[in-house]
Protein backbone atom coordinates (compact mmCIF):
# COMPACT_ATOMS: atom_id res chain seq x y z
CA UNK A 1 0.00 0.00 0.00
CA UNK A 2 2.94 2.75 -1.01
CA UNK A 3 1.59 6.08 -2.06
CA UNK A 4 -2.07 5.17 -1.80
CA UNK A 5 -3.17 8.36 -0.62
CA UNK A 6 -3.78 6.71 2.65
CA UNK A 7 -4.18 9.60 5.67
CA UNK A 8 -5.70 8.99 9.41
CA UNK A 9 -3.78 6.75 11.85
CA UNK A 10 -2.59 3.08 12.45
CA UNK A 11 -5.66 1.35 13.78
CA UNK A 12 -4.91 -0.31 17.47
CA UNK A 13 -7.19 -3.18 15.56
CA UNK A 14 -4.40 -4.31 13.44
CA UNK A 15 -2.62 -5.89 16.52
CA UNK A 16 -5.51 -8.25 15.86
CA UNK A 17 -4.37 -9.81 12.76
CA UNK A 18 -2.34 -12.45 13.97
CA UNK A 19 -1.25 -13.96 11.04
CA UNK A 20 -0.01 -10.52 9.55
CA UNK A 21 3.37 -11.04 8.24
CA UNK A 22 4.12 -8.15 6.12
CA UNK A 23 3.03 -4.33 6.54
CA UNK A 24 3.97 -1.65 4.30
CA UNK A 25 1.81 1.57 4.56
CA UNK A 26 4.70 3.94 3.10
CA UNK A 27 4.61 6.90 1.24
CA UNK A 28 1.34 8.22 2.39
CA UNK A 29 0.02 10.40 5.25
CA UNK A 30 -0.17 8.51 7.97
CA UNK A 31 -0.13 9.95 11.64
CA UNK A 32 -0.16 9.19 14.96
CA UNK A 33 1.40 6.82 16.95
CA UNK A 34 2.79 3.04 16.00
CA UNK A 35 0.25 1.52 18.65
CA UNK A 36 1.36 -0.75 21.29
CA UNK A 37 -1.32 -3.37 20.13
CA UNK A 38 1.27 -3.98 17.44
CA UNK A 39 3.54 -5.63 19.86
CA UNK A 40 0.86 -8.80 19.67
CA UNK A 41 1.95 -9.07 15.83
CA UNK A 42 3.98 -12.05 16.59
CA UNK A 43 4.25 -13.19 12.74
CA UNK A 44 5.40 -10.16 11.66
CA UNK A 45 8.81 -10.02 9.50
CA UNK A 46 8.75 -6.35 7.69
CA UNK A 47 7.29 -3.66 8.59
CA UNK A 48 7.86 -0.72 6.32
CA UNK A 49 6.09 2.59 7.35
CA UNK A 50 8.59 5.19 6.04
CA UNK A 51 7.80 8.79 4.90
CA UNK A 52 4.89 9.51 6.92
CA UNK A 53 3.82 11.25 9.64
CA UNK A 54 4.44 8.75 12.57
CA UNK A 55 5.36 10.43 16.04
CA UNK A 56 6.24 8.72 18.92
CA UNK A 57 8.27 5.90 20.47
CA UNK A 58 10.20 2.43 19.07
CA UNK A 59 8.63 -0.26 20.61
CA UNK A 60 11.61 -2.75 21.96
CA UNK A 61 10.31 -5.49 19.54
CA UNK A 62 9.09 -4.66 16.19
CA UNK A 63 9.54 -6.77 13.83
CA UNK A 64 11.81 -10.25 13.22
CA UNK A 65 12.51 -9.09 9.90
CA UNK A 66 12.96 -5.42 8.35
CA UNK A 67 12.33 -2.12 9.82
CA UNK A 68 11.88 1.02 8.04
CA UNK A 69 10.59 3.91 9.74
CA UNK A 70 12.39 6.80 8.01
CA UNK A 71 11.64 10.32 7.84
CA UNK A 72 9.20 10.31 10.27
CA UNK A 73 8.96 12.19 13.64
CA UNK A 74 10.07 9.13 16.18
CA UNK A 75 11.76 10.54 19.23
CA UNK A 76 13.35 9.15 21.71
CA UNK A 77 16.04 5.86 22.27
CA UNK A 78 16.78 2.87 20.42
CA UNK A 79 15.61 0.18 22.22
CA UNK A 80 17.92 -1.77 23.83
CA UNK A 81 15.46 -5.10 23.17
CA UNK A 82 16.02 -4.40 19.45
CA UNK A 83 19.47 -5.97 19.94
CA UNK A 84 17.33 -9.31 21.11
CA UNK A 85 15.57 -9.78 17.28
CA UNK A 86 18.48 -12.42 16.17
CA UNK A 87 16.76 -12.56 12.47
CA UNK A 88 16.89 -8.39 11.80
CA UNK A 89 18.53 -7.69 8.66
CA UNK A 90 17.55 -4.51 7.88
CA UNK A 91 16.70 -1.35 10.82
CA UNK A 92 16.18 1.97 9.08
CA UNK A 93 15.57 4.94 11.23
CA UNK A 94 17.52 7.62 9.28
CA UNK A 95 15.66 11.36 9.80
CA UNK A 96 14.38 11.16 12.65
CA UNK A 97 14.46 12.86 15.90
CA UNK A 98 16.03 9.81 18.36
CA UNK A 99 18.74 10.82 21.10
CA UNK A 100 20.57 8.67 23.20
CA UNK A 101 23.58 6.53 22.41
CA UNK A 102 23.50 3.33 19.71
CA UNK A 103 22.83 0.60 22.39
CA UNK A 104 25.54 -2.26 22.57
CA UNK A 105 23.47 -4.78 22.17
CA UNK A 106 22.96 -3.89 18.28
CA UNK A 107 26.39 -5.78 17.64
CA UNK A 108 24.44 -9.23 18.71
CA UNK A 109 22.29 -8.83 15.56
CA UNK A 110 24.62 -10.94 13.75
CA UNK A 111 22.06 -11.01 10.40
CA UNK A 112 22.01 -7.02 9.97
CA UNK A 113 22.79 -5.80 6.68
CA UNK A 114 21.33 -2.74 6.95
CA UNK A 115 21.93 0.09 10.02
CA UNK A 116 20.34 3.37 9.11
CA UNK A 117 20.41 5.70 11.60
CA UNK A 118 21.26 8.88 10.06
CA UNK A 119 19.96 12.41 11.06
CA UNK A 120 19.29 11.76 13.97
CA UNK A 121 20.32 13.13 17.40
CA UNK A 122 22.18 10.07 18.63
CA UNK A 123 25.19 11.07 20.56
CA UNK A 124 28.10 8.88 22.30
CA UNK A 125 30.58 6.48 20.43
CA UNK A 126 30.16 3.85 18.05
CA UNK A 127 30.22 0.87 19.95
CA UNK A 128 33.17 -1.63 19.39
CA UNK A 129 30.49 -4.65 19.17
CA UNK A 130 29.42 -3.13 15.99
CA UNK A 131 32.85 -4.93 14.65
CA UNK A 132 30.37 -8.08 15.60
CA UNK A 133 28.14 -7.82 13.00
CA UNK A 134 29.57 -9.64 10.35
CA UNK A 135 26.72 -9.20 7.16
CA UNK A 136 26.45 -5.51 7.79
CA UNK A 137 27.11 -4.07 4.45
CA UNK A 138 25.52 -0.57 4.99
CA UNK A 139 26.87 1.64 8.15
CA UNK A 140 24.61 4.77 7.29
CA UNK A 141 25.51 6.76 11.15
CA UNK A 142 26.39 10.28 9.11
CA UNK A 143 24.14 13.48 10.78
CA UNK A 144 24.22 13.05 14.21
CA UNK A 145 26.64 14.22 16.95
CA UNK A 146 28.61 10.89 17.67
CA UNK A 147 32.39 11.38 18.93
CA UNK A 148 34.77 9.57 19.88
CA UNK A 149 36.73 7.63 17.51
CA UNK A 150 35.71 5.07 14.86
CA UNK A 151 36.63 1.38 16.78
CA UNK A 152 39.29 -0.60 15.16
CA UNK A 153 36.84 -3.62 15.29
CA UNK A 154 35.24 -2.18 12.18
CA UNK A 155 37.57 -3.57 10.02
CA UNK A 156 35.96 -6.99 11.06
CA UNK A 157 32.77 -5.95 8.65
CA UNK A 158 34.27 -7.75 6.02
CA UNK A 159 30.98 -7.46 4.47
CA UNK A 160 30.89 -3.55 4.20
CA UNK A 161 30.26 -1.78 1.16
CA UNK A 162 29.07 1.93 2.60
CA UNK A 163 30.35 3.42 5.32
CA UNK A 164 28.75 6.94 6.09
CA UNK A 165 30.06 8.69 9.31
CA UNK A 166 30.48 12.17 8.00
CA UNK A 167 28.38 15.03 9.71
CA UNK A 168 29.38 13.77 13.43
CA UNK A 169 32.29 15.07 15.41
CA UNK A 170 34.46 11.70 15.76
CA UNK A 171 37.88 12.63 16.09
CA UNK A 172 41.69 10.70 15.68
CA UNK A 173 42.53 8.83 12.88
CA UNK A 174 40.70 6.69 10.27
CA UNK A 175 41.99 3.34 11.78
CA UNK A 176 44.26 1.77 8.71
CA UNK A 177 42.96 -1.91 9.50
CA UNK A 178 39.77 -0.48 6.96
CA UNK A 179 42.12 -0.73 4.18
CA UNK A 180 41.92 -4.46 4.68
CA UNK A 181 38.03 -4.28 3.60
CA UNK A 182 37.36 -5.52 -0.17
Amino acid sequence: MNSQGLSGTIPPQLGDISQLEYLSLSRNSISGTIPPETSKLTKLKNLYLYSNSISGTIAGTICDNSVSLTNEGLSGTIPPQLGGISQLTRLSLGSNSISGTIPAATGELSQLKYLHLYSNSISGTIPSDTGKLSQLDHLWLNGNSISGTIPPETSKLSQLEWLDLANNVISGTVPPQLNNLP
